[in-house]
């Protein structure tokens, strides 16, 4: 080999050695990078509670706690029933119990008892780490379980709205547990797993699969956060499906998906140029005659609040 060629040859093994070392230093930080967002959003920054029942004209509320099967206390406020039916009412993902505040106050002021509570991870509750609902069935049930022991309540006449993650856990909750009666869910998606992929596909497989890694590591198991599977489940107590038409969260097929999956009774209600949980904003009036509409009549009363 003479030495020109010689030299050609160094200075090619020398840049494909360069390149094939970066292109490993570019791919273990994107993989890096990936776990450590993932990680973080399993333990996302908790949302200050600034507004409180009176902000909605809501003065008769308790400030209340309970505790979970794993031992975390949860914060709330309980709004004592005037006809014995109590709704219970689960925040989004990163939200809080102040989310719910304008749906509360619909459902007070028509004689319903109302729950509001911090999921785990969330608001002033303990935990640290969230399950987008493998878990928080268990904050469900905790909040099951103190309603049933308020004096006034009707057993018989409990209800839940849980919206986005807080309706995935009420999905997820209610296929198993049939002391609720009624049940709204609102923007919920249809398969984590498939959330998280799509959230983690800004490179394909090189941040899905670091990003699916993350979540099972933590400990939450894809094959129990099926909403989608859980829906038929809820059958024959009434269920309300709701979802705006221009959710920017939740995509037209995961919404049909869920709408599909849903078994009679059931109510699908797709709002027009509502987004993400701005029901209350896009259609103030309609929101509330249907909402109340539902429980009254899945609860079993009249229009005036009478047994029917």
């Amino acid at each position: 080999m003479t030495p020109n060629k010689k030299r050609w040859r160094n200075l090619a093994l020398f840049f494909g050695s360069s390149l094939l070392v970066g292109t490993l230093i570019i791919i273990a930080f994107i993989v890096a990078m990936t776990v450590r967002l993932t990680g973080d959003a399993l333990r996302p920054a908790r949302t200050a509670i600034e507004q409180t029942p009176p902000d909605v004209g809501l003065d008769d509320y308790q400030t209340v706690t309970f505790t979970t099967r794993d031992d975390l206390e949860l914060h709330g406020w309980y709004i004592p029933p005037q006809n014995g039916a109590v709704i219970i009412l689960l925040h989004g993902f990163g939200g809080n119990r102040q989310d719910l505040l304008p749906e509360a106050a619909v459902l007070a002021n028509a004689g319903y008892g109302v729950l509001l509570f911090d999921l785990r991870a969330h608001g002033e509750s303990d935990g640290s780490l969230v399950t987008f609902g493998q878990r928080e069935r268990w904050d469900l049930a905790a909040a099951v379980d103190f309603v049933l022991m308020q004096p006034g309540v009707d057993a018989e006449r409990l209800g839940a709205v849980g919206f986005s993650m807080g309706g995935a856990t009420l999905a997820l909750f209610a296929a198993d547990d049939d002391r609720l009666r009624a049940v709204v869910i609102e923007a919920a998606f249809p398969v984590l797993e498939d959330v998280i992929r799509s959230e983690a596909d800004v490179f394909g497989p090189l941040t899905e699969w670091p990003a699916v890694w993350t979540v099972r590591r933590a400990g939450i198991d894809f094959d129990l956060v099926r909403p989608v599977d859980a829906l038929c489940a809820i059958s024959p107590r009434p269920l309300l499906l709701l979802y705006g038409e221009a959710d920017e969260v939740v995509s037209p097929a995961e919404r049909n998906a869920m709408l599909a999956a849903a078994c009679d009774p059931v109510e699908r209600w797709v709002v027009p140029g509502a987004g993400h949980q701005n029901y209350t904003e896009v259609i103030p009036e309609v929101y509330t005659a249907r909402l109340l509409s539902f429980f009254d009549q899945a609860l079993g009363f009249t229009d005036d609040g009478s047994s029917g």
